[in-house]
């Protein structure tokens, strides 16, 4: 079922826990389930989620996605992903990972962690192999007594171990990506994408994002039809359809509020554009949800 709210509310780290250091650390047998009830109504995050379960079944929805994470499946969420947590009462156990990509700092010149996973915007379960499971416990166990502690030097213990977490799921959900370093091209692809994820409202031409990042927009549209299949153009528009599916699935808003937020001229145009992609208007993909 769909829950449908006024606005997609925005969470923090704060929210959950003002003197956090960049990332919370939950247990789920230990802290219970009340550190997913946050979680529980269409929101959208400015941390990266992993919830790694190791007892019971955890139903989520991500976007129009949804999945049944199972014992021994670990799964991740992007901060602009919308999310839901579906809360039942059932005994659950394992770990909620919630961190900020400023931990990363003063690992990467931009601040942001360079995991692959961790771009995608879909549904992505995986299971552990019994080998990661033993090493995992005891990282996520060391984890928690360094965030609940809260030692002077917790957060570069803890950004290390997650660096870990991190790199393994890297590795398993993108093997062939393992032994491919990451060049110019695809550092300017990723610049790229985190910079329509900021401008996408309000900037829909690629040579507004070529001039930020000092290259043609031939060579923007070059590269990603190199690096992600598509052009540049096709990459903003498919991410501002994105944004409007959210709004149309998980919020009460009118299309012309939508069309609005979205920064189309009118909304024939916000109709037009969205029926194109979809074979259908706003309001018709709204009610077959």
């Amino acid at each position: 079922m769909v829950i449908k709210t006024g606005n997609i509310n925005t969470l923090t780290l704060g929210h959950l826990d003002p003197a956090h250091n960049g990332i919370i650390v939950y247990n789920l047998q230990k802290d219970g389930l009340g550190c997913l009830q946050e979680l529980h109504l269409p929101n959208r995050r400015t941390f990266y989620t992993v919830i790694y379960l190791t007892s019971g079944v955890i139903n989520i929805n991500m976007d129009k996605y949804a999945c049944r994470l199972e014992s021994m499946q670990v799964i991740s969420f992007s901060p602009s992903t919308v999310l839901r947590v579906l809360d039942e009462n059932e005994k659950k156990e394992g770990w909620v990972l919630l961190f900020e990509a400023c931990l990363f700092t003063q690992q990467h010149d931009d601040g942001h962690p360079h995991f692959s996973f961790l771009r995608e915007q879909k549904m992505q379960a995986q299971a552990l192999v019994p080998e990661e499971r033993q090493v995992w416990n005891v990282i996520l166990e060391t984890m928690q007594r360094e965030y609940r502690y809260r030692h002077p030097d917790a957060k570069n213990i803890l950004r290390s171990y997650l660096t870990i977490i991190l790199e393994t799921l890297d590795r398993n959900v993108f093997p062939e990506m393992v032994s491919l370093p990451k060049d110019e091209k695809e550092e300017k692809v990723i610049s790229f994408e985190r910079l329509l994820e900021e401008r996408y409202a309000n900037q829909r031409f690629p040579s507004f994002y070529a001039d930020q990042l000092f290259i043609s927009a031939n060579y923007l549209n070059r590269l990603c039809r190199e690096r992600r299949g598509i052009s540049a153009g096709q990459m903003i528009r498919d991410r501002v359809l994105v944004e409007a599916e959210r709004l149309l699935i998980h919020t009460y808003k009118q299309i012309a509020e939508i069309s609005f937020e979205l920064g189309f001229e009118n909304v024939s145009y916000f109709i037009t554009f969205f029926k194109k992609k979809y074979g259908h208007t706003p309001e018709e993909f709204r009610k077959m949800q």
